[in-house]
């Protein structure tokens, strides 16, 4: 991987990145995929942090609550990546939990998220959730100012909406707000960061609950929800959704490329713990 990134290295290409959840290993699987495709800029598709007892326990790691995790290097490694213009970064709803719990005292969310791996990124923070921690509250005021709610790749004709959950409707994608300030309700439950697609839908199942895309789009990719493969949801009109997040078990990251056509290939990668 290329310390600077430089706009003209680019070819039109994208390299579609799924739930990291504060795993080392899973950012290094990307990364190391990444550098075969040196001319692709990277897009997180958010959950970059919390890798949590249960998903410990699912890859048949020792869940040790309350131990650090790898968060804080896979957040400061994300933000370089964006900060050199090689990488964009969608917010995921850990992301959302996390800015609420400590940079807005946001009590209820802060009890969810501290279940749920809070407890463990903020280790890997130094911190037990008393006073202030300035790394961790710093890095998280600029995933507020920098991740977006959805993102488009691709050309005209051909474009791709990705977002951490579900797609806006098409009203909200018309609006444009698609910054962490622009969360709806104000609470953060936003279905974009929250809703989970398919949640117990067969692989290829056509979903009404799922909106549909403006003419020129052709699908779009999305994380959030563990499936056992790379899984197609359709919407009403048969426009695919992918979600790429696969199950930590499987000890494999699943990766989209789509070149400067808009063409996409899947590329899975072992992870090794």
């Amino acid at each position: 991987m290329p310390k600077l990134w430089n706009e003209t290295d680019w070819d039109g290409s994208w390299l579609v990145i799924p739930d990291l959840h504060g795993h080392a290993a899973r950012l290094d699987a990307a990364l190391k995929s990444a550098q075969h495709f040196r001319a692709s800029k990277l897009v997180f598709l958010g959950d970059l942090i919390d890798d949590s007892p249960r998903r410990r326990l699912a890859r048949r790691a020792p869940p040790s609550p309350g131990t650090a995790d790898d968060s804080r290097l896979v957040l400061e490694t994300v933000r370089g990546l964006v900060e050199s213009g090689r990488a964009e970064v969608v917010l995921g709803n850990h992301e959302v939990m996390a800015a609420a719990s400590v940079l807005d005292d946001h009590r209820p969310l802060m009890n969810l998220w501290w279940k749920v791996g809070g407890r463990e990124a903020a280790a890997s923070y130094g911190w037990d959730g008393r006073g202030d921690p300035p790394a961790l509250m710093a890095d998280l005021r600029w995933l507020r100012e920098h991740a977006r709610l959805w993102l488009n790749i691709g050309p005209p004709g051909a474009t791709l909406l990705l977002a951490h959950a579900t797609r806006p409707t098409l009203q909200r994608y018309a609006s444009g707000l698609n910054r962490a300030t622009d969360l709806l309700p104000s609470d953060g439950d936003d279905d974009v960061v929250w809703f989970p697609l398919g949640l117990e839908s067969d692989n290829g199942a056509r979903l009404r609950s799922l909106p549909l895309l403006l003419p020129g789009f052709i699908a779009s990719l999305h994380g959030h929800m563990e499936t056992p493969e790379v899984w197609t949801l359709l919407d009403s009109e048969d426009n695919p959704a992918y979600q790429l997040d696969l199950a930590p078990a499987r000890q494999k990251l699943a990766l989209m490329l789509v070149d400067e056509a808009g063409e996409m290939k899947p590329h899975l990668t072992p992870v090794k713990h």
